[in-house]
Order: structure tokens, then sequence, then C-alpha cells
């Protein structure tokens, strides 16, 4: 599986795996048997409640209809990214800065994929075996297959309502050991944390900078910390004289202490 390298306004850049399509397509069938499992259950519930023959189709809209519309966009705001068979799959939707996806962006992906269900293409395939007209045949085809065709053509993998709300589906699931991690014990009795604007970083960004400082001790080059420390300070409107590797050194363990005595 490939992975997605986007950068940061640190400069930094934050490295995704993308989901595969089959990891994807299992995701959406998982979905889908949720779904239709809930409209059984559903209308064997309103069959047995004995509702009035002239409120049924009212009910049946209310009650199976309007959720089953809404499971993406109520689950992907609720869960973060994730609905129930992307969560079982460990993949989720991340905006294109990396942090999760925004109420617009989540809306923007519900919309387009009212236009661009695998489906809905199916059922357009199935219209095209029952369709004498080969000029509307082949619309029929065309409609369908723009879903697939522009995922496999994005370099992201992206569907059109990914690129409109700008956002991509990776890999939830990690492989890091606590080495890897940004983790570090405070050992120091009395510590004072000296810039508490670290707060404002995200954790990957925060995994991020421990990999430069990793780098760093490797390579004994500091061009990449001084870089990172000169946009970090940039950004968050921090001044200090401290060399490049000590200041991210103190980024950390100021990150670490102000997180574990929340």
């Amino acid at each position: 599986m490939p992975n997605i390298k986007i950068p940061t306004v640190f400069n930094i850049d934050l490295e995704f795996e993308a989901a595969d399509l089959g990891r994807r397509l299992v995701a959406y069938l998982l979905d889908l048997l949720i779904r239709g499992a809930y409209i059984l259950l559903a209308l064997y519930l309103i069959k047995k409640a004995n509702v009035p023959f002239d409120s049924e189709n009212m009910i049946e809209m209310v009650v199976v209809a309007l959720p089953v519309s809404l499971y993406y966009l109520i689950s992907e705001l609720v869960m973060k990214g994730q609905s129930l068979g992307k969560r079982i799959m460990d993949i989720k939707v991340v905006s294109l800065m990396g942090n999760g996806p925004s109420i617009s962006q989540v809306l923007l992906r519900w919309m387009f994929r009212l236009i661009e269900s695998p489906l809905l293409t199916m059922l357009l395939i199935g219209a095209i075996l029952s369709e004498t007209s080969p000029l509307t045949a082949l619309i029929v085809l065309v409609i369908g297959m723009i879903p697939v065709i522009m995922v496999l053509r994005s370099p992201l993998n992206q569907r059109l309502g990914d690129m409109a709300a700008g956002t991509i589906l990776v890999r939830t699931r990690q492989r890091h050991s606590l080495e890897d991690t940004i983790f570090r014990e405070i050992a120091v009795e009395n510590y004072e944390p000296q810039f508490p604007q670290i707060l404002r970083l995200s954790d990957r960004d925060l995994g991020k900078i421990k990999s430069v400082i990793d780098g760093t001790h490797r390579t004994k080059d500091l061009v990449m910390a001084e870089r990172i420390s000169f946009k970090i300070k940039e950004v968050l409107h921090i001044e200090s004289d401290l060399p490049a590797l000590e200041f991210l050194e103190t980024l950390l363990n100021d990150y670490n202490y102000l997180v574990t005595r929340k």
C-alpha cells in the first residue's frame, strides 16, 4: 500500500498509509450490511406495531429512509471520520492538513456520496443490461464508472467527494514501539515548562519533531533541526536563544510535562 506525504505549516511531512481499494470495498460492504439489517429490523417493528395504513408511508420515511440516508453523515461526525465499517477495517477520513475532518468536509463528502455511491453504480450497470438504446446505455455506463475512474486516477486515491472536501482515506493502525512515540518521563522535580505554546501542536507534528531529533542524533546534521526550530518559533511566536536541538528537546519535555499533569 502506498504512503501519502502531506506537508504541514511547520514544513513537516505527515506520512499516512493509504487505504487500499480492497479494504475500502469491504468497509463499504460492511456498512451496507449494517444499513440493510437496520432496514429489515425497522420494517419488522413497524409491521408489528400495527401502524395505521395512512400513516405507514410517513413513518417508514422518518424511521427507515431518513436514518439510512444520513448514516454516513452522522457516523462520520460522531466517530470523527469513521463509519462502523471503516472502524472495523481500520481506516478513517482525515483532512489534507492531517487532522480530523471538519463538519463542512463531512457534509460535502456525504452530498457527493449521493451521486457516486458504488450501490448506485451497480444499479446503473443493471440498467444497461435492460436498455435497448446503445447511446443511452453508453451514457449510463459512463456515469456509473465516473466514481471508479476518479479513485483510480487520483494520486491520493480520492473519490470526487474527497477532492471537493479536501480529505483522504487512510489506515489508522500504527506499528510503533514505545521508543518510537513522543513519550518521555520527566524525572526532574519541580520541572517548569518554558514553552506552553507547545500544546497548540498536534500529536502528529510532535511525532515528526521526535523523528527529527532522532535523525539529528544519528547523522549529527543540524540543518533539519535548525529549519524546523525556526519555523516553529515563527508560527508559535516563541523567542528563544536555545540551540536548535536543545530547543526541540525542551519542546517535547514541556509537552510531556503539561499533558501528564492536566
